[in-house]
């Protein structure tokens, strides 16, 4: 099990991370979704060693990081930057040894393993090619299987389909669920809901640091009965914009010259109201259409639903945050 026992993180005034609490099972496939700034990154660096957390802990497997750090360490393994975390100029072959020796594993007790991970991740042709040269997708393989070569128990990837073709997508979906196991945990960030809702079996949402959501994967199935639009109008002034967020539950963007109104609603009749608005405003409209259900529905709700009561709990947090370092608590 991973632990996060009201896991904070400031950096000054700013509140990144507000007291997580979390137990992820060994066997999950877990989505770690939030918009860009939720706290999302801070909390995989601490996770990974990387950040110090301003009080709180985190256990991997019942090992803590604030009491053995060492130990704790040995249980992850992590892709931050896609195919950035390894080095350009070495092949696959040579990355992996590089990252074991940095472990202090010998090259001897992981060729059985460096094999095994060639075939997992089809790059046995690619094996001695510089990893300059190989695709995208390549890449991405190769750097798992670094993160992945002391054999970790917990493996986080950060936006792993970055930059991948729709062939390649498929492909890193079909890797990940080799390599899950009842022993390992997976946390995968994506801005792909798709591939998220496709892939894992748990869904948790952060939002200006306080976790939103924690809920397994068939809880979309309750959700579903709600029904979605997306309803097309002329490009929109920011006041209309305005008016209709105040009157409806609805996301709004402007795209290609046209605004589009995306609406979730219990009931189909309901849709009528809204268009009855519009047309008492004058805005005329080029498309509607029912849509199916996805994870985006969710992962909007939830964020629309969030933004009310979010500066209390930030607030609350400085205050206990300022005793917390008043009383010089560092937890390493």
């Amino acid at each position: 099990m991973l632990k996060y026992t009201e896991v904070s993180k400031a950096f000054g005034e700013l509140v990144a991370v507000n007291k997580l609490n979390l137990n992820v099972e060994a066997g999950t496939i877990l989505g770690f979704l939030g918009p860009n700034g939720a706290g999302k990154t801070t909390t995989i660096k601490m996770s990974c060693g990387l950040v110090k957390p301003t009080y709180g802990d985190i256990e991997a497997f019942g090992i803590s990081i604030s009491k053995s750090r060492k130990k704790y360490i040995k249980n992850i393994g992590a892709v931050l930057e896609g195919n950035r975390n390894i080095y350009w100029r070495l092949t696959p072959i040579e990355n992996m040894e590089y990252f074991a020796g940095l472990r202090g594993i010998s090259r001897k007790k992981i060729r059985e393993k460096m094999d095994e991970y060639l075939e997992i991740f089809n790059l046995k042709e690619k094996r001695n090619v510089e990893c300059g040269k190989l695709s995208r997708g390549m890449q991405q393989k190769a750097a798992i299987c670094c993160a992945m070569i002391h054999e970790p128990r917990i493996l986080f990837l950060d936006e792993p389909t970055l930059g991948l073709d729709v062939e390649s997508v498929d492909s890193m979906e079909n890797i990940i669920k080799k390599i899950i196991s009842k022993d390992r945990i997976i946390i995968i960030t994506s801005h792909d809901l798709k591939f998220v809702s496709d892939l894992c079996n748990r869904i948790t949402i952060i939002h200006k640091g306080v976790l939103v959501l924690d809920k397994d994967i068939s809880f979309l199935e309750s959700y579903s009965d709600n029904i979605t639009y997306i309803i097309e109008t002329q490009v929109l002034q920011q006041e209309i914009k305005n008016d209709i967020h105040k009157n409806f539950p609805v996301y709004i963007e402007d795209n290609n010259n046209k605004t589009q109104i995306r609406i979730t609603l219990k009931e189909d009749n309901e849709i009528l109201e809204i268009l009855n608005y519009l047309k008492e405003i004058s805005i005329k409209l080029f498309n509607i259409r029912k849509v199916n259900f996805e994870l985006k529905d969710v992962f909007m709700d939830i964020i629309k639903g969030t933004m009310g009561n979010m500066q209390e709990a930030i607030l609350i947090f400085k205050g206990e945050l300022k005793k917390c370092l008043y009383l010089k608590k560092d937890i390493y």
